[in-house]
């Protein structure tokens, strides 16, 4: 759309733009086919989706995803993946027992090797041409990119959540090294950034909480997650980028130590979990957000007049830190009416 870019420009700079952006993934079929006007399908993806950016939203994040034929397969460790439409899921990795989970932690954490490398420089530079042709290919539309980080959530998925709990008792000292780990990888990568790189702002993902509270105590976030995130957020500040982060839940308990850590924005803000824009701002007027809108609930089965109604609240009660999305991503649940009223409302409103 135009002006989408300085757009958020300002919402992220502290100043109120013309109107308030629109902010989503988009991993919708109808609403792909609606602004690209052709029916999406799996060969045509990498330039339909693409397409269908920038007249439907103003900013979105990594990654945009393209849709895939459904099938399963047999992972080399013997694991089963299966493809979706817009998502993939893989069966977690199990290990014996926790001394074999160790064991094989250990032999990653050994083979680390902190010093700076032509290889590794390689990679950061090839993430700075994949940047630039994505955000080519998504014209006038506003990208966060993905940053490296903590990585908590890589951590505990590889194995499940509840397989993870019992490491976390059993070997918590292995669990702790492999997060300062990722944190170094992370620091010395952004550190490497050639001067000019031209990020903005940078999206970085690790989902804290369900819906019902935090996956682990505030105490144990407190000693070995937090101050890992706040150094990671402070080598982007370094380079000049703001940071976008993201967990699903609530996280109304850690709200203020995110903020202590030095986030910029929160996304998604899932209101059915019981995060609250209105408190948000409140308690925290610089914290800009990304979100808002109910996905569980309102947008897949709500009307279109309940949709809109809902998006001026929201609106109102950010008073321009927010960029209006769903509280995920924009899935097939959604009819292409509801987006619409969502986006409708977006666009009318002036501040």
């Amino acid at each position: 759309m135009q002006g989408s870019i300085q757009r958020v420009r300002d919402v992220i700079q502290g100043r109120l733009p013309d109107c308030p952006p629109l902010f989503d993934l988009l991993r919708n079929d109808a609403v792909i086919n609606h602004f690209t006007g052709r029916t999406l399908t799996v060969e045509n993806a990498p330039q339909a989706v693409f397409a269908a950016y920038e007249p439907a939203i103003d900013a979105t994040r990594a990654s945009v995803r393209l849709p895939k034929h459904e099938a399963t397969r047999t992972l080399p460790d013997g694991r089963q993946q299966r493809d979706f439409r817009w998502t993939t899921w893989s069966q977690p990795v199990r290990y014996a027992d926790a001394e074999a989970y160790a064991a094989a932690k250990r032999n990653l954490l050994d083979a680390y090797d902190p010093g700076w490398t032509a290889e590794k420089q390689a990679r950061v530079d090839r993430w700075l041409a994949d940047l630039a042709d994505c955000r080519r290919r998504l014209g006038e539309v506003f990208y966060f990119p993905s940053s490296r980080g903590v990585n908590l959530t890589a951590t505990y998925h590889e194995v499940g959540i509840e397989q993870f709990s019992y490491y976390l008792a059993d070997c918590p000292g292995i669990i702790d090294e492999l997060l300062e780990r990722n944190t170094r990888i992370a620091e010395a990568w952004i550190a490497h950034l050639p001067d000019g790189h031209g990020v903005e702002a940078v999206f970085l993902a690790d989902d804290l909480a369900f819906k019902t509270g935090l996956f682990m105590s505030p105490v144990w976030l407190g000693e070995h997650y937090f101050p890992r995130l706040a150094r990671v957020i402070a080598a982007w500040h370094a380079k000049g980028a703001k940071m976008l982060f993201h967990s699903d839940g609530n996280l109304m308990a850690v709200l203020d130590r995110l903020v202590a850590c030095g986030i910029d924005g929160l996304n998604p803000i899932e209101v059915n979990a019981g995060m609250d824009v209105g408190e948000i701002h409140r308690r925290h007027p610089k914290l800009w957000m990304a979100g808002g809108i109910d996905l569980s609930h309102l947008l897949p089965y709500g009307t279109p007049q309940e949709v809109a109604q809902t998006v001026r609240r929201t609106l109102e009660a950010a008073e321009g830190r927010i960029m209006i999305g769903s509280s995920a991503e924009l899935q097939n649940s959604v009819p292409l009416a509801n987006f619409l009223a969502m986006r409708d409302a977006v666009l009318s409103y002036r501040y």
